[in-house]
C-alpha cells in the first residue's frame, strides 16, 4: 500500500510541460514570422505573445504596460510579438490605434484568428502567452492583470 501511495505521489508531482505550437503569419509592413525561427533567432530571450483588438480597451491598456515596462526593460531578456485579430472589418484601424497610442511593435495579422484558435479556445482579449526561450509555455494571462509585469518578471528568472 505504501508503495502504492509513492507511486501515486510521484507521478502527480510530475507535470508535462507544454510546449507552444508554431504558427507562421504575415507582418503589417511586410515579412512573414515563423515562432521557431524567432525563439532560435534570439535563443537566450523569451517571447510574449499578447493578442489584442483596436476596439478592446483592455488590449490597449495591457500593450501600454507591457511596452513601458517589460520591452524597455535591459533586465528583461524578452521579445514582443503582438498578434493583432482584428476581422476584415475592423483591420484599417489597427494602423491609426498604433499611430495614435505610439507603439513601435512587431504587429502579426490574423484576421480569421487562425494563430488566436492555437493558443486559446474561449477566444476572450486581451490574452497573452510567455513562452521560454526553449518554446514551453510558462505562463498564459486571461485579461489584463496589473501583476501580468511582476508575473513575467518571476517567470524568466
Amino acid at each position: 500500500m505504501r508503495f502504492l501511495t509513492l507511486l501515486c505521489l510521484t507521478f502527480s508531482s510530475l507535470s508535462v510541460a507544454k510546449i507552444a505550437p508554431n504558427f507562421q503569419g504575415e507582418l503589417m509592413g511586410g515579412g512573414r514570422v515563423n515562432l521557431v525561427d524567432e525563439l532560435v533567432k534570439d535563443h537566450s530571450k523569451a517571447i510574449l505573445l499578447c493578442f489584442w483588438a483596436t476596439w478592446c480597451a483592455p488590449c490597449i491598456q495591457e500593450l501600454k504596460q507591457v511596452t513601458e515596462r517589460l520591452r524597455n526593460d535591459p533586465t528583461i531578456p524578452l521579445k514582443l510579438l503582438t498578434i493583432n485579430v482584428d476581422t476584415a472589418e475592423t483591420a484599417s484601424d489597427v494602423s491609426p490605434t498604433l499611430k495614435l497610442y505610439d507603439f513601435k511593435i512587431p504587429v502579426i495579422k490574423d484576421q480569421k484568428h487562425e494563430i488566436f484558435s492555437k493558443f486559446q479556445d474561449a477566444k476572450t482579449l486581451p490574452f497573452s502567452v510567455l513562452i521560454k526561450p526553449n518554446g514551453e509555455i510558462a505562463e498564459t494571462f486571461n485579461g489584463f492583470h496589473e501583476a501580468m509585469v511582476t508575473k513575467v518578471r518571476e517567470a524568466l528568472k
